[in-house]
């Protein structure tokens, strides 16, 4: 879907957001089943504000993620990128109001992650746990 006057957005992070569209009554694998919980928990948190318009799901990639998240995370890790346009008429897609709506948000752990998972949220505020990042066109 093309939207002129939009705004291209991508979150970071370390968390499993694998949009694999399975849930308990169309899938067995319980994997595949959190990893959709996950993605879902994610999208209906960014959709408070605004609404994301995608093509593609999350794409997942090793990477030296060293400067780049909390202090506790260095080296090469996975990490989910998700890239989406927003209408820029829509007000409120600013950096502190992201970390605002995501830290603390729940998540199912320990799925794919390659990190310590033992906070099971979203972090956006603690230096050293910090495991979702936000990259906008001004902070780009």
């Amino acid at each position: 879907m093309t939207i002129s006057n939009t705004m291209k957005v991508t979150i970071r992070t370390l968390i499993d957001i694998t949009e694999t569209r399975k849930h308990k009554h169309n899938e067995v694998d319980k994997q595949l089943i959190f990893q959709q919980a996950n993605f879902a928990s994610f999208f209906n948190c960014l959709s408070m504000r605004f609404n994301p318009y995608y093509d593609v799901s999350p794409l997942c990639s090793e990477q030296d993620v060293t400067g780049v998240f909390g202090t506790n995370f260095e080296g090469t890790h996975k990490v989910w990128d998700f890239t989406f346009d927003v209408e820029t008429a829509v007000a409120g897609v600013d950096l502190i109001t992201l970390k605002e709506d995501f830290d603390l948000v729940p998540v199912i752990a320990n799925l794919t992650e390659t990190i310590n998972t033992d906070n099971k949220a979203f972090r956006t505020k603690d230096k050293k746990k910090c495991n979702i990042t936000f990259i906008l066109p001004e902070n780009d």
